[in-house]
Parts: structure tokens; sequence; C-alpha cells
């Protein structure tokens, strides 16, 4: 190194970590990202780099893979990942986190698993399956805890599931903001998220589409076990099917199929809401919603075919609205007659185009007006 080697060193981190941040200039000692301090706590990866024997994690020496950096990383460590596509699977280690650059700038093809108890926190990251194998697996006994942000999952060809949750553990979660899960190849089973019959836990998306690609009449969404499937905002383009004692929790949702209900609910010791969301499908011999079990909804616009009286959900009397929705404004037809006389629509307004109506108990009145 030269006599002013110090300066020398500093400038050299400066322009890697410029290169990471799309910045010029840091105070190198103060640096953090994502409030961890990139220096002390961070641990770098980089695709170019040569191999990983003869690196050391920091800034001039990244690691070549994710998984050499993981395995070194200690509790506590963000692993910094510089732009590109990484090749290779991941078993991820509880409280290390991944970053990339910036969005939709690092790749990682290959199957990700999860299996150990603690939390894990990612963004920027693509991850990807290429091939036979799910692209995640959520598996283990203890309680873990995914956090994700503007990260996507996508399965693209093979068999297998993009989400493949069998954790067992009802304090468990994932949760996906503002990104998306994606299945390309649902012809040979494949979903964009499956729980098994043993699962538990809890999924929470917030601003993410869930969507199959090839088919939107096959299953998207299978939520087995004990999973609570919570969504709030943007998309679903697939089925919804519930098993065992699943259920979900849709709000401000578009959920769209083609010729088949839009969801199955068959956990029928469960009771899942639909909320102020838009259901569009060309479902004709069955229903947009169908199944067995309880099912409640407040405000959904169908763009399509509605509820029939087919379904066999509360009875064969069709979906509960909330009480906190009293108010049903309907084109042309009316709530079964059942679900008056079951005392489903107590405070509900009904109007067919042509007459207003409210249910009072298992009462429904004609309103008129002059």
């Amino acid at each position: 190194m030269q006599d002013n080697g110090d300066l020398v060193f500093i400038n050299h981190v400066n322009e890697e970590i410029a290169r990471f941040t799309d910045a010029k200039e840091f105070d190198v000692k103060n640096l953090k990202i994502n409030g961890t301090d990139a220096i002390t706590n961070g641990i770098y990866v980089d695709k170019d780099r040569t191999d990983d024997y003869t690196a050391s994690g920091s800034v001039l020496y990244p690691y070549k893979t994710i998984q050499a950096a993981i395995t070194a990383a200690n509790s506590g460590d963000t692993i910094f990942i510089w732009p590109g596509t990484y090749t290779e699977d991941l078993t991820l280690k509880p409280s290390v986190n991944l970053i990339g650059q910036s969005k939709f700038s690092v790749y990682i093809v290959g199957t990700v698993t999860f299996s150990t108890a603690g939390t894990v926190y990612c963004e920027h990251i693509i991850f990807k399956t290429s091939g036979v194998g799910n692209t995640l697996n959520f598996a283990g006994t203890g309680v873990q805890n995914l956090q994700t942000n503007l990260c996507n999952f996508e399965h693209t060809t093979g068999a297998g599931h993009c989400v493949y949750w069998t954790n067992t553990n009802a304090s468990s979660k994932m949760q996906v903001v503002d990104g998306n899960l994606t299945q390309s190849i649902s012809a040979t089973g494949g979903t964009a998220f499956t729980s098994s019959d043993t699962a538990a836990g809890s999924v929470i998306m917030q601003m993410a589409t869930v969507q199959i690609r090839d088919s939107a009449d096959n299953v998207c969404i299978h939520l087995g076990g004990a999973i609570v499937w919570t969504h709030t905002q943007d998309a679903i383009t697939g089925q919804v099917v519930t098993t065992d004692t699943a259920r979900f929790n849709i709000t401000l949702t578009a959920l769209t199929t083609g010729t088949v209900p839009v969801i199955v609910h068959n956990s029928a010791n469960t009771t899942p809401s639909l909320l102020t969301s838009a259901v569009v499908t060309t479902a004709s011999a069955t229903n947009a919603v169908d199944g067995v079990g309880a099912f409640v909804f407040m405000a959904l616009v169908y763009g399509s075919t509605g509820v029939g009286g087919n379904s066999t959900l509360n009875g064969g009397l069709g979906p509960i609205p909330l009480t906190m929705a009293p108010i049903r404004l309907r084109s042309a037809t009316l709530f079964p007659a059942g679900a008056v006389a079951a005392g489903q629509l107590g405070g509900t307004f009904e109007f067919d185009g042509t007459n207003l109506y409210f249910t009072a108990g298992t009462t429904r009145h004609t309103i008129s007006w002059t």
C-alpha cells in the first residue's frame, strides 16, 4: 500500500459503495443502509467475483455466491448483493437479511428454503425457479417470520409451486409488501401458493399480485391446514381454494378467473371474508363463489356472474352480508328469500331497479315513494 494508503483505501471503499448505492461520496464510518451499519454489519456479494475462497465479504473482497455469504454471516448481519443473476439454491439463516441494490436488480434462480426459527428480511430481490421444484419452501416447526419488500417470487418452468408452505407453527408468518407471486406453469398442478394439510401460520399480502399466467381457470392459491391468508389490495388471477380449517380475509382486491368460480371455500369450520373487492368470471354452470361452510362478504362488485342459488355456502343461502354494510344495491334480482327467512339479511337495503326494499328481522318490506 502507498504512503497515503489510508486515503486510498477510503476512496476505494467510497467507489465500491457508490457502485452499490448510485451515489458519489459517503462518510464511510457512519454509512448506514436501511438502518444497518454497512461496514461493520454488512457482508457483500458480487457474482463477478472470481471465487469464494479468497473472499472476506468486505466491500473490497465480496463473496461470489450468496450462500457462501449466508454461511459466513452471524446473527444481525445484512448481506448486500450487487446486481445480476445468481443461479444457486439458498438456505436462509435467521436474523441474516438479504438486500439487493435496487428493485429488479438481483435475480436468484433456484430453490430457497426457510426452515429454522427466526426472522429474515429481504428487499429488492426476484426469487425465481426454472425447472422442477418450488421457488420457496417455507418449512420447519419453529416460529418463523419472513418479511419481504419489493420482492417477487416466480415459478417459470417445470413442476412445482411458487411458494410451498409446510411449516406447522401457528405463530409463523410470511409478509409480502409490494411484490408478486407468479406461477407460469399450472397445468401440472403447480400453484402460486400451496400449504399442506398440516400447515399452520399466517400469510399477509399487501399491495401484492398473485397470479397464474397459463390459465386463469387453474388453482392459483390452495389454502390447506390452518393457514390464514390476509390480502389487502391489488389482484388475484386464478382460483382460490380452501380446505381443512384454512380461511382468508381478502380486501380491495380484484379476483379473476375464466369460466370457474373465483373462490371455492371447503373449510366448513371457518368463516372467511371477502370485502369491497371486484369479482370477475364467466362461470355460468356454477357460481362466482362456491363451496360449503360459512362465508361473509361486503360490497362486492361482480364483473360478470354473481353468486347463484346453487352454492352450498351457508346452507345453500349464499354468502352472508356483513351487518356493517346494510346497503346493497342490485340491478336485477334480490337476495334469496331463504336468506331473509333465515334472518341473515336484517338491516339490509336492496334495490332491484324498480323498488327499494328494507329487511327487518325475517321480513322484507317494500319501500314506496311518490
